[in-house]
């Protein structure tokens, strides 16, 4: 059975919309799904990277930890290695200590509680765990995917549009994808947190402090929602929220529609959720030329908001901790004040600009801290620190 969610608070009254940013494509950080050449990293490259986050975390004080750290497990990935999970810290100084020593690539923490969060997971004893919610650009459908995703072959770099091929048609050699971003892709992120946004507090009740919004340090945003009223559910109770905020519980539109017809102001009559968002849609728009159905499914399609629905049922899930490097990019997960003026592609930045020299096998061009690189092919490079990064830990390149 589910534990179901305890009686909330009734929705805030509708805001006025919110401001939306916009901006022309341009290149960002592409990054494929997986490291090539399996992940390897040679030893010159690893201690450039060590010695990069090292000196990050040395002089910053911008790791954020969760409160009862002791219940907390925590875990890590070394350069050129596998997870390392099952740890628990008493302090968060004893936690920065370790990580100082270690140097990862990745850092982790669990939203979930254990009584022993250092024991094998059917043993922790889980006792609750924050509501998190995951945003990421390439689940996202834009118009701008066509120009910067693309596939990648190792052996002749040969590049071509997406969808993938097995081989690649050149040389027949392996194929990787490679996702991009840019100000078109990560704007529609925005847009899809003011819609979390929006839900947590018009259909859920949660007071705008009880949500906490970070930068992924890739492609996107987490937000951790700090309300007790949601500590407590199991898998299903918070699989229901993803549903609802992803569209997925409601009736056919043209059930929907039906409704709207017996009923043509239920604004007036109290309906709240979904019913209320979608007659709003439809009240603005009295002259849509389409059909009742067609106006449904465009209200609903406006509104959805695009999370990753496993990320947000899974309990026993660790999260990358707030202030730490991302293990590809070398961005921070950043804590967001303003979201409307914050920069994904310069406030993140937080590597040195120290110039590396770099032996690049080919990367695309991109941008970041407002500055553009590449394309590179089969070529040395001069690059600051941050920007070399992302090609090193994907095995695109190597310190020279």
């Amino acid at each position: 059975t589910s534990t179901r969610l305890p009686p909330l608070s009734p929705p805030t009254p509708i805001r006025t919309p919110i401001p939306r940013p916009a901006g022309p494509a341009t290149g960002g950080l592409l990054i494929s799904r997986l490291p090539l050449n399996g992940g390897r990293l040679n030893e010159q490259t690893i201690a450039f990277l060590k010695k990069a986050y090292k000196g990050h975390y040395y002089n910053a004080d911008s790791i954020e930890f969760p409160a009862q750290i002791q219940s907390r497990e925590f875990g890590y990935i070394p350069f050129g290695g596998g997870m390392v999970r099952h740890l628990s810290f008493r302090s968060g100084g004893e936690a920065v200590a370790e990580i100082l020593r270690q140097s990862p690539s990745s850092v982790y923490c669990s939203n979930a509680r254990h009584a022993s969060p250092a024991l094998p997971l059917d043993a922790k004893g889980w006792m609750g765990a924050e509501l998190i919610f995951d945003i990421d650009a390439t689940d996202i459908s834009t118009g701008c995917k066509k120009t910067h995703d693309m596939w990648y072959c190792e052996a002749c770099h040969s590049t071509g549009r997406l969808p993938r091929p097995r081989k690649c048609p050149k040389c027949d050699g392996r194929t990787e994808e490679l996702h991009g971003t840019c100000k078109v892709c990560l704007a529609a992120a925005k847009e899809h947190v003011y819609r979390v946004m929006d839900f947590l507090a018009n259909d859920f009740g949660v007071s705008a402090p009880a949500v906490r919004t970070y930068f992924s340090g890739s492609r996107g945003y987490h937000l951790h929602v700090f309300d007790e009223r949601f500590d407590l559910l199991d898998q299903q109770g918070r699989a229901e929220i993803a549903d609802y905020m992803l569209g997925l519980s409601l009736p056919a539109n043209q059930s929907i529609a039906s409704a709207l017809r017996r009923r043509p102001t239920p604004l007036a009559s109290g309906a709240g959720g979904w019913m209320k968002r979608i007659t709003r849609y439809a009240e603005a728009r009295p002259n849509h030329p389409g059909t009742m159905q067609k106006l449904v499914g465009e209200a609903i399609a406006s509104q959805v908001a695009m999370i990753d629905a496993s990320v947000t049922t899974d309990i026993h899930r660790v999260f990358r901790l707030a202030g730490t490097l991302h293990g590809t990019t070398g961005m921070s997960k950043a804590k967001v004040g303003s979201l409307d003026s914050f920069n994904p592609e310069v406030e993140p930045v937080v590597i040195s600009g120290e110039t590396v020299r770099v032996d690049v096998k080919f990367y695309p061009r991109f941008s970041i801290m407002g500055n553009e690189y590449g394309p590179f092919k089969s070529t040395v490079a001069e690059l600051p620190s941050y920007a070399a990064i992302p090609i090193l830990t994907r095995g695109f390149g190597e310190v020279a």
